[in-house]
Order: structure tokens, then sequence, then C-alpha cells
């Protein structure tokens, strides 16, 4: 191993600290890499690659440690941990910005802000930009923008063999495909990202409506219905709700389980969010046990919001079904369920990116990044207690068999890759998947990088 770069090894005390403290999920895991080494740049990283493809190591990256599989924890071989490289330089002159991979999606948005600038970063604040880029980037206002892996314009990676390249759309470019949602399985170390800002919102709004679970298909036809007439910079989210929540905790006269629509108008006046929520002002024809409409919220405050739900110190299980389905159908039978959950903190969510369209026609040749349908639901379910584990996993199993026969494929960011050695191509076209694969044999002929958890690549890049 590099001589001057801080490491710890499996025997080492303080090894177990570091390897599970900056893991966002703590259900505990039954893997370990041999050794974890966090460089302090670049030179550094090109040291530890060299002498693990010398070594015959596997290697595996860590950019901040919010996978929800935490899929930078391999079984042996070495963790880079990239924490070191958090740096962000923006040229507002050019509306680009370049930065390091531990970067929190958080620190960006507010970075980006002060220069009238934005990005569609993570809808949480607390994600490596890295592994959120590398996934694929849904992120604030993806309807519009597009998925943040297409904003990238370079990026410098170190090889497996400590090559450092540049990848671009003239230089490299099929490393630049890949680092545009590949996720765990891009074959280098992105020390760097180039990206291409939008200009910030100067009015973002946002309106909320809470109801009765009971009344979840009257409020998703409500939604399906009004997605129609709303523009690219609307998103919407319907999501379910047990009765611990943090938005509303139960009182006398409030249901259990709710359904809640939040839809987020990315504008400039009160007046412009007011005419691109419109469509939705029939409501659903029920009551509402909540409603609040056009609060103003910063851009870059956003996150705060979502990440309320999502508690730290927690347990969590997460997966993704791409649907051909409208909301309407594919929520139609997940009522019964919700109300099964064995911990009131889990809950569920689904956008129809493009208002209904039967998906967004994204240019795959761009990106690796290629699944897409009309309806993306995420599943969460979060607990406290370890003694919970068994309960809420067979909750999520449950789940997944409900959804499994609707969904076309997987988002790769929150998919659940252990399901099934077929999950991780499910993430993907079938041409883009191949693709991926071919190229992994090119960049990293030798296998160096341990590739998509529960897919096989644990032994060898084409397996």
């Amino acid at each position: 191993m590099a001589n001057n770069t801080a490491r710890v090894y499996r025997s080492d005390e303080g090894f177990v600290r570091q390897l599970i403290e900056p893991l966002f999920n703590k259900l505990a895991l039954h893997r370990s890499p041999d050794v974890i080494a966090s460089p302090r740049s670049e030179v550094e990283v090109v040291e530890l690659m060299r002498e693990a493809s010398q070594q015959g190591w596997k290697v595996a990256v860590r950019s901040g440690g919010h996978s929800w599989i935490a899929s930078s924890v391999r079984s042996g071989g070495l963790l880079l941990d990239m924490s070191a490289f958090k740096s962000i330089s923006i040229d507002a002159t050019k509306r680009t910005a370049k930065v390091g991979p531990a970067v929190r999606s958080g620190e960006l948005v507010k970075a980006l802000a002060a220069q009238g600038l934005a990005f569609p970063v993570g809808h949480c604040g607390t994600p490596g930009i890295g592994g959120f880029l590398l996934g694929g980037g849904i992120g604030l206002n993806w309807g519009h923008w597009k998925p943040a892996c297409f904003s990238v314009r370079s990026v410098r990676v170190v090889m497996a063999d400590g090559r450092v390249v540049v990848a671009s759309e003239s230089e490299n470019s099929e490393l630049l495909w890949l680092a545009r949602g590949s996720g765990p399985g891009f074959p280098g170390v992105i020390t760097e990202f180039e990206l291409e800002c939008q200009t910030r919102p100067a009015d973002t709004r946002l309106s909320s409506w809470l109801f009765d679970l009971d009344s979840l298909n009257q409020v998703t036809g409500w939604v399906v219905k009004a997605s129609r007439n709303l523009p690219s910079n609307v998103v919407v989210v319907v999501s379910t709700f047990g009765p611990d929540r943090p938005m509303l905790p139960p009182s006398e006269g409030v249901p259990s389980h709710l359904v809640g629509v939040t839809a987020i108008a990315y504008v400039d006046s009160e007046e412009e969010a007011r005419e691109a929520l419109n469509a939705l002002s029939e409501g659903p024809g029920c009551s509402s046990v909540f409603q609040s409409e056009l609060d103003p919220v910063p851009f870059e405050m956003l996150y705060s919001i979502i990440d309320a739900t999502f508690p730290e110190n927690h347990h969590y299980l997460a997966d993704t079904f791409w649907t051909p389905l409208d909301v309407q159908g594919a929520m139609s039978t997940i009522s019964e369920l919700m109300r099964e959950a064995p911990s009131g903190k889990s809950f569920l969510q689904a956008v129809m990116p493009g208002h209904g369209a039967a998906g967004q026609g994204l240019p795959d040749k761009e990106a690796v990044y290629s699944m897409d349908e009309r309806t993306l639901m995420w599943t969460y379910a979060i607990w406290k207690e370890e003694a919970d584990d068994q309960s809420n996993r067979r909750w999520m199993k449950d789940l997944v068999a409900k959804l499994e026969p609707i969904s076309k494929g997987h988002f790769l960011s929150e998919a659940d890759l252990h399901v099934s050695p077929q999950r991780a191509s499910r993430c993907f076209s079938q041409a883009n998947w191949q693709r991926l694969i071919d190229l992994r044999r090119v960049f990293d002929p030798h296998g160096t990088f341990h590739g998509f958890p529960g897919a096989g690549f644990d032994k060898t890049p084409s397996s």
C-alpha cells in the first residue's frame, strides 16, 4: 500500500468503526473488506490502484456511504474511502462546477445558489455526489432537467492500472458514457466531476395535501388526471404514510395511515407557481386532513424537508420499481400492505416523470442510464431496533412480491441488488447492459473492481 496513505486493516483497532460509521443505513452487514484506505489526493489514489493491481486486490469505492445496500462494502480486498475529495470549484460564467465525489448534495446546492445557479442534486442532502451521479442521479426537478447524470460534462478517472484519464464527449467518450449511470459497475475511481449547471429557480413553491389512506384510489385518480396538464417544471409525488410519519403526528381525528400528494413548482414567482399548479386545483373530491398551498421553499433548502422522512441511526430496506402503469394503477394494491407494515415509519412513494408519458425518451446513446417507464415507485422499510429486523424483512419481501409482476425494471441507486443476480441487469435496457459488460472488459480486463453486488461480478468483470 502507498506509504503515506491513511489506512486501517481488518485486524486493527478502529477498523469496524471506520467501516460502519460513515454508512447511513445501520442494518447489520455480514461482509467486510480486508483494508480501508483513505487517499488525500489523486496521486495517492494512483499509488493505491497500482498496488492493488499488482497484488490482485479487488477494489470498491465509497464516496459518502449513503447507499441503502452499502454497495461499497464488499467481501475482501480494498475499500477506497474518498471522503477527503470535497472540493467545489464553480465557474459562474461558463455555468459549470467541478466537484469532488465526497461533496454532499446539500453542500453543492448551497454553494451553487450563492452564484445564482442550481443542479438536480439528490432529494436528500447527505449522499455524496459521486455515488449519486454514478447511480443515475434522480434529483430535484429531474422531469425538466433530466436525471443528473446527463449533466456530467467530464470526469477525471484513475483506472485499474493507475493511469489517470479525462473522459468527455471529445476524449474517452465511452468512459463518460459509463460514468453516466453505471453505479458500482463503473471500472475506475472518479476523483472529479465537471457538471453543467442550471439557473436557480428564484421562487420555488410547494403545495401538499394529506388524505385518509382509504381515499388512495380517488387521490391517485386525481393526480393522473391533473398530470396531463402540468408543465415539466412541476414534480408531483404520491406517498403513503404510517402513524410515525414526521410531518403530521397522530392525533384525535387524524387517520393512522395517510396518502400524501406533494407538488413542487420550480419557478420564479408565486404567480408562475399558481399557474403551473392550476391543474391540481379541483382536488380529488374527498376531504383532506391537511392542506398547504404555494409555500415558498428556497431551492437550496428543499432537501431538508425530504431528509426528515429518513431519520439517522435507523435500519433501512429500500427498493425501486419502474412500471408502465400510471400512479393509480401502480398503487392500487398496496393499501392493505401499508397498514400491515411493522414500522409506522415505513412508506412508499411514486412519481410519473413526464406526467404520464410512457417514459421520457431519455437519450441512451449519451448514457448507460436507460431504464425509464411511465411510473417509478420507491419502497422504504424504516425501523430503529435490531430486534425488528426479521418482521421488516418479511414485510418488504411481501411488498416486493406485490410489485414485481407490474415492474419492467429498477432504478439502480435505490434498487436492492442483492434480491437476485438479475436485478442489476434490470436497471438498464438490454442493449446498454450488454455494452456495459463489454466496456468493463475493455477498461478493467483483470476484474480489479468488484462491480455490481449480487450480479456475479465478484469473480470476473464479464460474468
